[in-house]
């Protein structure tokens, strides 16, 4: 077959391209949805979490306070007081406020997943009240780091 059979080729048009049509209103508008929602979500988690960025801020200004001046029997007391009081906050007064050494200390590690409070840190908490030997610096500055941890990874 040869082109004298059938003719010249008609092509067709080019099809015209624009931003007119319905479809990218659609698209568009879909989008502009999408970026509120995910724009609304980051601002209710930035809300939620101000307690947490407060605490910190507070926990920092504890531990520069009693560190400085060598007073880690305060340091402790002070970061577990805060450490309540967050947890009085987010789960409730009834809950938190009777809790006491080891059930506090579990129950703090029941409330994250890292789980890294234990039986020294029940220990240092009841002779940080009932002794008067200072604790060591090490055991103090590691359990406001773990209570910095928790008030940062704690589960609402």
């Amino acid at each position: 077959m040869n082109e004298t059979q059938f003719g010249q080729l008609i092509e067709p048009a080019p099809v015209k391209f624009s931003y007119s049509t319905p479809g990218w209103y659609v698209l568009g508008a879909l989008l502009l949805l999408l970026l509120i929602v995910i724009a609304w979500l980051f601002v209710r988690h930035y809300i939620r979490n101000r307690y947490r960025r407060e605490a910190i801020k507070s926990l920092q200004e504890i531990e520069g306070m009693y560190a400085a001046n060598n007073n880690y029997t305060d340091l402790i007391y002070e970061t577990n007081m805060l450490a309540k009081r967050v947890a009085m906050f987010t789960y409730g007064r009834h809950t938190v406020a009777g809790l006491r050494g080891e059930e506090w200390i579990n129950y703090m590690n029941s409330k994250w997943r890292k789980k890294s409070f234990n039986t020294n840190d029940a220990s240092l908490l009841a002779n940080n009240v009932y002794t008067f030997s200072p604790p060591p610096a090490e055991q103090a500055t590691l359990f406001v780091s773990k209570t910095k941890d928790w008030i940062r990874k704690h589960k609402r």
